[in-house]
């Protein structure tokens, strides 16, 4: 009997022992902005060589752990559309009390907003793109991202210097890049900020859990109706950049306990141009964003539609000259007045929807596959003018200057200039497009029109001016598959395939007959230099077409591109202590043009299929971090692969024939970065050092050459670029109010080949020049090589914000015309000429702040300011280029001084104010 008692006491002490053992701890999830409660949270607690354990908020945010042993943790917090917060938890039984999560849309507003303006701005030069940069890891913002992707953007900043096709874009598991140029494309969802807030991004070389990516990172925008935070929201917004007026409202379901989720966004952005920062850039845009999901058990279903259509007016560059002569650096060329209204030339308009398909199955608790699919649609405008048998309709064009009767002009006519200039100053018809003229020439010109037969072809009032659609009309789809799984507490595996299907319509369209009844569609630079009305045909298979508005004009041909690319990841833990992946990819690309048309100076090279194009790709990554202690990590990163070039760049002079460089090579990528990355409770950040090396680049640039009298184009082949640097990025936490950061950057970008170029010309298949181009030392342009931002931010315990930053740019270069470092060029043209343009550098200063006030419950006003260049600092080149011009002597054999070259400028103070109102 005693023992059978000594028994069961023991057997109780036990289970007491082992219920002891367990630990649980209680707490609420909050907003940390206004204190709102975070319904949609959830908690994922993991012990080292255990499986995660997972808890969900109730209603008012709460959670509870139980069943817990009292070990060394690491908890993820998480909610939709907040920066997810992760943090060491020692098991111990004490409460975490309150955690607090900063929402996507406080902490990104600068970015957010400001950078949908950038894109819009930017987007007039056509290669410049701004990306949105975004954290290291979901759970810790990087400084030097953070502060870069928005302090630096207004300079048209580029990371690490590289071009927008290195970093990849993704929207739902499916690559976006565009496949004609590899350039991003986030103005397809303009105005709907609420619908992509959600990203999952890697930073510079390293891979993803989506994607094998590139040298300049990856992003992956999540639009599921469940990633969207639950409720409703209206936002208003005002600035003086591009549009004046943004409206936009949300409204997100959540998960039901049903299993199902839907959301909508709905944005309007409107300005007439006369208060927008350039004149003449109008506005006027929509966004609409639908989602809809089911989950049933470990699967998932997902529907999302985007589309932004948008109508806007474009400003362009103009030489020092013109701004000197305006007394602004804010001129736009490409507008006048036409019945008392401003009236733009250039408007780009666009209206492309992409819908989405997403199944995602949890295999596992440690393996999910993913199986996308998605079809983007729609057309691509942008206008301009264009004329035969007229001058020249821009205001800025060189003959209608001073400088062409002075230092363009052998024979100097110092009283011409002297008039011309008074003009400039005094008649905003000779300033801007002189509209009424041009619809009085062609109002006056009745001509008639006669066929090779004799018949008449058209008659009445022929447009010598007409205004064109310039279209490039994609359909696309895409599909991928993903899988990512949890081997072990070692091993984990990512992988996936991909694959695109690509084709654009090229074409332009007839938009306006500006006054007059019919447009001539013919070859104009061949009828001007044969004479032959077969060589002037466009389309032999349709000729002598008389256009009518709506009615495709000019070139007409499809660029078809089809990729495809199988990539995986094995990423190892060893102990917490030394994480490492290595990574492998495949990829294969076949591109060829399909001409629409048989055109009289190339009838068996430009109707039908181009040879087609292959190209076989790889790449490999190896990377891994040292942990020295939980707040001290080193990491190294390497990257070699290769990269198909770009249609674009390929096919010589696409809108006539199916010509294309001879023997196409695919890019050699070399990279290599380290870090040294600090994460304490009262400073974070991270010291880079990078070394990138890409060799064989390819571009393609056509102009009108006026030694030839035609267009003419330029293949450069055998660039190699070398990019050299290192990224510094602090934040401080001062006080529980007060944060400062700082934020530098120095880059060697520069050319280290002297690559070959080869010239054509529209209108004849001969290559018109074969030669070397010496860019070899010089910098490569289109970003600062240098920056620094230093800030202070005051966080109050009472929901407001306020923050400044000092802002410091240089080392900015012109983009170079090659032709002006030939052998022939150095030989004739001044040293001036053929040497290097560099920019001011210099410096600026933003301020933005905000506050959140609670209404009543679950409903708060959000108010949020910034300002950017305070200091109105108008004399910041923020790009320029070379123009492919150059004058000649009156003989046509000698090279005398090439065109001035085309600026942009930073702009001076800009404001934007949102309002938002979330219940």
């Amino acid at each position: 009997m005693k023992k059978l008692i000594m028994m069961l006491s023991l057997c109780c002490l036990t289970l007491i022992g082992m219920h002891a053992q367990e630990i649980s701890s209680k707490g609420r999830v909050v907003d940390a902005s206004d204190g709102s409660v975070i319904k949609d949270a959830q908690l994922e607690v993991r012990a080292y060589r255990t499986s995660p354990t997972v808890f969900k908020v109730d209603s008012d945010g709460k959670y509870l752990f139980k069943g817990l042993k009292n070990k060394l943790y690491t908890v993820t917090v998480t909610a939709p559309g907040y920066e997810a917060r992760q943090f060491e938890w020692n098991g111990q039984t004490k409460d975490l009390s309150i955690l607090k999560l900063n929402s996507l849309s406080s902490s990104n507003f600068r970015n957010m907003a400001m950078n949908d303006l950038f894109i819009e701005d930017l987007a007039t030069i056509g290669d410049n793109e701004v990306q949105e940069t975004s954290p290291l890891l979901m759970a810790s913002r990087d400084p030097y991202t953070n502060a870069a992707s928005y302090v630096f953007s207004p300079m048209r900043f580029r990371t690490r210097g590289y071009d927008s096709p290195y970093q990849m874009q993704y929207l739902n598991g499916l690559q976006m890049n565009d496949l004609n140029t590899g350039y991003s494309v986030w103005s397809l969802w303009g105005g709907l900020n609420d619908a992509v807030r959600n990203q999952v991004v890697t930073l510079n070389s390293e891979p993803g859990e989506y994607s094998f990516g590139s040298i300049g990172g990856a992003t992956n925008i999540d639009t599921r109706a469940s990633a969207i935070r639950s409720g409703s929201k209206f936002s208003y917004s005002m600035s003086n950049r591009t549009y004046t007026n943004r409206l936009m409202f949300t409204h997100s379901s959540g998960m039901l306990p049903s299993g199902w989720a839907y959301a909508f966004s709905v944005s309007g952005r409107f300005g007439s141009g006369n208060m927008s920062y350039v004149r003449g850039q109008f506005y006027q845009a929509f966004g609409l964003y639908a989602g809809i999901e089911k989950k049933i058990r470990n699967h998932d279903l997902s529907f999302t539609a985007i589309m932004s259509p948008t109508s806007r007016g474009v400003a362009s560059g103009s030489t020092q000259e013109v701004y000197d002569l305006v007394g602004s650096h804010y001129y736009n060329p490409n507008i006048g007045r036409q019945h008392g209204d401003w009236r733009n030339a250039r408007v780009r308009n666009n209206f492309e929807p992409i819908l989405t398909l997403n199944y995602n199955w949890n295999i596992t608790p440690d393996t999910k596959l993913s199986l996308n699919t998605g079809y983007r649609f729609g057309y691509n405008a942008y206008s301009a003018l264009n004329w035969s048998n007229a001058q020249d309709p821009r205001p800025d064009y060189y003959r209608y200057l001073p400088s062409y009767y002075t230092y363009l002009s052998e024979t100097p006519d110092y009283a011409i200039a002297d008039y011309v200039a008074m003009l400039w100053q005094t008649d905003p018809n000779v300033r801007y497009i002189d509209w009424d003229r041009i619809y009085n020439i062609n109002r006056e010109n009745e001509q008639t029109i006669y066929g090779e037969d004799g018949k008449v072809l058209a008659q009445g009032k022929k447009s010598e001016y007409i205004l064109e659609d310039r279209r490039t009309d994609q359909r696309q789809w895409n599909a991928s598959a993903i899988i990512n799984s949890q081997l072990s507490d070692i091993f984990r595996v990512d992988g996936g395939v991909d694959v695109r299907i690509n084709r654009t319509a090229n074409f332009n369209k007839l938009k306006d007959l500006l006054g007059g009844d019919y447009y001539y569609d013919i070859d104009k630079f061949a009828e001007n230099e044969f004479g032959d009305p077969a060589s002037s045909q466009l389309d032999l298979n349709h000729p002598n077409h008389i256009a009518k508005e709506g009615d495709k004009i000019g070139h007409n041909y499809y660029s078809h591109i089809q990729t495809a690319k199988a990539w995986g990841v094995l990423s190892m833990n060893f102990h917490n202590k030394v994480q490492a992946y290595v990574g492998g990819e495949a990829a294969f690309t076949r591109m060829y043009r399909e001409g629409l048309q048989m055109r009289g100076l190339f009838p068996n090279n430009s109707y039908g299929n181009s040879d087609k194009l292959n190209f076989t790709d790889w790449g490999v990554k190896v990377g891994a971090t040292y942990q020295i202690n939980g707040h001290h990590y080193l990491s190294v990163h390497g990257t070699v692969m290769t990269q198909a070039p770009f249609f674009r760049n390929v096919f010589v002079s696409p809108r006539t024939r199916n010509s294309h460089v001879d023997d196409p090579k695919s890019e050699m990528i070399y990279s290599a970065d380290a870090d040294y990355q600090i994460r304490m409770p009262f400073l974070k950040g991270r010291i880079s050092g990078f070394y990138t090396r890409i060799n064989d680049r390819m571009r393609n640039m056509s102009f009108y050459d006026d030694g030839y009298r035609t267009f003419s184009n330029y293949v450069l082949s055998g660039i190699d670029e070398q990019n050299v640097g290192v990224e510094v990025g602090l934040e401080a936490k001062l006080s529980p109010s007060w944060t400062a950061n700082g934020v530098f950057t120095y880059g060697h970008y520069t050319y280290v080949s002297n690559p070959k170029f080869v010239q054509t010309v529209d209108n004849s298949d001969k290559v018109q020049a074969r030669e070397r181009v010496y860019w070899k030392g010089f910098n490569t342009a289109g970003t600062p090589q240098t920056g620094a931002s230093i800030g202070l931010q005051y966080n109050s315990p009472h929901y407001w914000f306020a923050g400044v930053n000092a802002n410091y740019f240089g080392r900015s270069f012109i983009d170079m015309n090659p032709l002006r470092r030939t052998d022939l060029a150095r030989e004739q043209l001044a040293p001036e000429y053929v040497s290097r343009e560099r920019f001011n550098d210099g410096f600026t200063v933003d301020a933005f702040a905000g506050y959140s006030y609670r209404i009543k419950s679950g409903m708060y006003l959000r108010i949020n300011l910034s300002a950017s260049n305070i200091l109105n600092n108008k004399n910041l080149k923020s790009g320029g280029f070379e123009q492919l011009r150059i004058r000649r002597s009156k003989d046509g054999n000698t090279m005398t001084r090439p065109f001035d070259s085309k600026y942009f400028y930073m702009y001076g103070t800009t404001f934007f104010l949102n309002c938002s109102l979330q219940f």
